[in-house]
């Protein structure tokens, strides 16, 4: 007998989804936002795919027990399996983690050179220097 639908509660191990992932990890998130309420078998064939060295179906399912217990992902159970699901959105993802990395460098060096790094990997992408001047002529709006 099958009991699909219900969600299972885990004990969250004192972290929270503000915390860093590894590279296994922000690979599997990846599957998630791609393939919602996925099996192990199904996370490690889409990890695998884009993989030149293939990963265990246990190493992936200890990184999805992973990604739901930092609150990244939660789980459901689907007879005698699970199905992942991300919490958090990818763009919230990537704006909160681009956010951190960003205040981390001007902490560190300063204005001046984080800015300066910035603007140097810009370059290189005429509509990232479009989407900065953008940005900067909305806050200077905003903060007028």
């Amino acid at each position: 007998m099958m009991r699909k639908g219900r969600t299972v509660a885990r004990r969250r191990v004192g972290t929270k989804p503000a915390d860093l992932l590894s590279p296994l990890e922000a690979e599997t998130m990846a599957v998630l936002w791609r393939a919602p309420r996925c099996r192990v078998e199904d996370a490690t064939v889409l990890v695998n795919d884009r993989r030149a060295r293939q990963l265990s179906e246990r190493t992936v399912a200890t990184i999805l027990r992973r990604l739901d217990a930092k609150g990244y992902a939660t789980h459901e159970a689907d007879g005698r399996a699970f199905r992942y699901t991300a919490v958090v959105p990818e763009k919230e993802f990537v704006a909160w983690h681009g956010r951190q990395a960003v205040s981390a460098l001007l902490r560190r060096y300063g204005p001046n050179v984080a800015i300066a790094g910035l603007l140097e990997e810009a370059e290189a992408d005429p509509q990232t220097l479009d989407a900065l001047e953008k940005l900067l002529e909305h806050r200077r709006e905003d903060a007028t």
